[in-house]
């Protein structure tokens, strides 16, 4: 922050008129904020002031404050406060991204307690279940059907290579 002997200087240099002093009224007015702002600001230390008795508008007991040094010190106070939402919009996008993958958890568990939803380990343990089963039950086909048509072991044996034929099909098909 520039301090106000360097303002003399800077002013000095360019040969800038001195710094004009307004009330809170006129300061407010440019910066777009109630006079009541202005104040509170200025008990805040963002604005700077006059001292009493230093600059006058000509009434007594008015403050007043250093337009150009007023303007400055505010924008720097709003550029922090930017700075400080771009971070808080930061934070607020990873709690929403929390939030949401809190809220499908809980609707996975409620989904699952409803019965909506199976466990994988348990679907595939049934399955493999019905999968020996049904091997089983497909291997003794040719027994079966040798015995009720009389047919030779040989023919037997071909109907047992060929069920054997598909099902090992089956289990390679992609």
């Amino acid at each position: 922050m520039i301090t106000k002997s360097e303002m003399a200087e800077i002013d000095a240099l360019v040969k800038a008129p001195p710094e004009e002093h307004v009330s809170a009224e006129t300061l407010g007015d440019w910066l777009g904020i109630t006079a009541n702002r202005v104040h509170a600001l200025s008990r805040d230390g963002v604005i700077p002031r006059d001292q009493p008795g230093t600059a006058s508008l000509g009434r007594k007991g008015v403050t007043s404050f250093p337009l150009r040094a007023a303007i400055r010190a505010y924008c720097d106070h709003a550029r922090a406060g930017a700075t400080g939402r771009r971070a808080d919009a930061e934070l607020s996008a990873e709690k929403l991204r929390l939030a949401r993958e809190q809220a499908d958890k809980i609707a996975f568990a409620n989904a699952r307690a409803r019965g909506e939803l199976l466990d994988a380990r348990e679907v595939a343990s049934a399955w493999r279940g019905v999968v020996v089963d049904l091997r089983a039950a497909l291997l003794a086909v040719p027994g079966r059907v040798a015995t009720r048509l009389g047919m030779s072991r040989e023919e037997a044996a071909t109907l047992d290579s060929e069920i054997r034929t598909a099902m090992e099909a089956l289990a390679h098909d992609d």
